[in-house]
């Protein structure tokens, strides 16, 4: 029997424009996202037997063949024409919110094929993980290799970004979920292509200071259709001392940028919201 630890990373947007719609039906983005050190852990155990078992506590996550962990576990060993010849098992330990936009479906699936690589011994490179992992959502890349970088196409073009240092985050998130087909449905309504000011914030994230960040975020989510809850959340962020607060991906998650740790815990607390926290950017992942 053999067992592998590890974190899988919560993601932001610190901007998130879309582009254009393909002809498949599918969105071009140009987002920028953020790794931060919010995390579910997960364990893989290799033992005698075959096929795949996941477990989890969380009455909302799905342990079948639905659960992004089980489809990176395949997704992997089928890239590699590798058959396992055991029973793979997975305890995941959710600590990031379902239906917040902080990609932790995809983060437990990139997880998930960084540990099968580990595990197996697979000699798997960076780009071809990358692959692997595009095989089962356009947020799984990143989440392979994390950090900062500006993401377009549907999500897997990546770019590396300098990561801010002296900010944190402090993150809410409502009772109300918002659909990403919704969203996406309300964006084609009412929103505009291209309705960002990517210049703008790249030189914001050149700065690295909360002022310049917090001032330049943006989501054209919120900028086409911006639910009460969410507006709410926002401008409880703000009072509270935010530089900028916004939705990341497609909800319903909110941030908002500080650069104390103290001033973020406070305003995250004063929110009164179901889920808040303090969170820190980080440069890469890191189990």
């Amino acid at each position: 029997m053999r067992s592998l630890k590890v974190r899988a990373y919560a993601k932001l947007n610190l901007y998130l424009d879309i582009t254009g719609r393909r002809a498949d039906g599918y969105h071009e983005l140009k987002t920028v996202m953020q790794s931060i050190d919010l995390c579910d852990e997960l364990t893989f155990t290799l033992s005698d037997g075959a096929g795949i078992e996941l477990r989890c506590k969380r009455p909302d996550v799905p342990t079948d063949e639905s659960n992004l962990v089980w489809k990176g576990i395949s997704a992997v060993l089928s890239y590699a024409y590798f058959q396992p010849g055991c029973r793979i098992t997975a305890e995941i330990k959710k600590n990031i919110p379902s239906g917040a936009g902080m990609g932790g479906g995809s983060a437990d699936c990139a997880a998930a094929i960084l540990a099968m690589n580990e595990l197996f011994h697979l000699g798997l490179s960076a780009e071809e993980l990358i692959t692997a992992g595009k095989m089962c959502g356009a947020d799984v890349p990143f989440c392979i290799t994390g950090g900062t970088a500006l993401c377009e196409g549907i999500g897997e073009v990546m770019t590396p970004l300098e990561t801010p240092k002296d900010i944190c985050f402090a993150v809410v998130k409502p009772d109300e979920g918002i659909s990403t087909p919704a969203a996406y449905k309300a964006f084609d309504s009412r929103g505009t292509f291209s309705g960002g000011d990517y210049e703008r914030f790249s030189e914001a994230l050149s700065d690295g200071s909360a002022r310049a960040i917090g001032g330049a975020l943006y989501n054209a989510f919120t900028n086409a259709d911006e639910p009460a809850f969410i507006a709410d959340a926002k401008s409880a962020l703000i009072r509270a001392g935010a530089y900028g607060a916004e939705m990341t991906g497609s909800g319903s998650a909110v941030f908002g940028v500080f650069d104390d740790e103290a001033k973020a815990k406070a305003a995250a607390e004063s929110a009164e919201l179901p889920f808040y926290g303090v969170y820190r950017p980080i440069a890469a992942i890191r189990n």
